[in-house]
């Protein structure tokens, strides 16, 4: 929420994709073998080929990013994700920030042949920064949040 009202306030269009919301099945092939197509995936295949940059974001479970982005990674593939750049942003209630889950999950850019971004988002005891509409709960977040924009935004204009 807090990544999505600052790209807001500088302008720029996002389309929130919740994977809770998506319900995925779990993984049985790339949505471009499935027949029928469903059409709630074939609407967030049109939403992720249209867009021109994404930022995964999520919490670190054990050391690594949720099963549920992972599935969502493998549903969708290279062709939807291929030549974009991706930020990654992830928070954890422990001190590291989710900076595993983070590591792992640039690898995994690397393998549906996008480009993560070098900078990484790493919110340690996210609950000590934000509550869960994204409203700060100090102020030094901010500003590392909108180094991480700027530096997302620069990287995704090289494209």
């Amino acid at each position: 929420m807090a990544l999505e009202k600052e790209l807001n306030t500088r302008g720029i269009k996002t389309d929130l994709i919740d994977l809770k919301a998506v319900q995925l099945k779990p993984f049985e092939e790339r949505l471009i073998h499935l027949d029928p197509k469903p059409e709630n995936l074939v609407a967030l295949s049109e939403i992720l080929k249209n867009g021109t940059s994404i930022i995964f974001v999520t919490p670190e479970y054990n050391g690594m990013y949720t099963s549920a982005l992972k599935n969502f990674m493998d549903v969708f593939g290279r062709a939807e994700f291929a030549g974009k750049p991706i930020g990654v942003a992830t928070a954890s209630t422990g001190a590291m920030g989710g900076m595993r889950a983070a590591l792992h999950l640039q690898q995994s850019i690397l393998a549906i042949q996008a480009y993560p971004q070098p900078q990484i988002l790493l919110s340690a005891e996210v609950n000590k920064q934000l509550d869960e509409e994204g409203n700060y709960h100090n102020d030094s977040y901010p500003l590392k949040l909108n180094t991480f924009l700027d530096a997302f935004i620069k990287f995704s204009e090289k494209f």
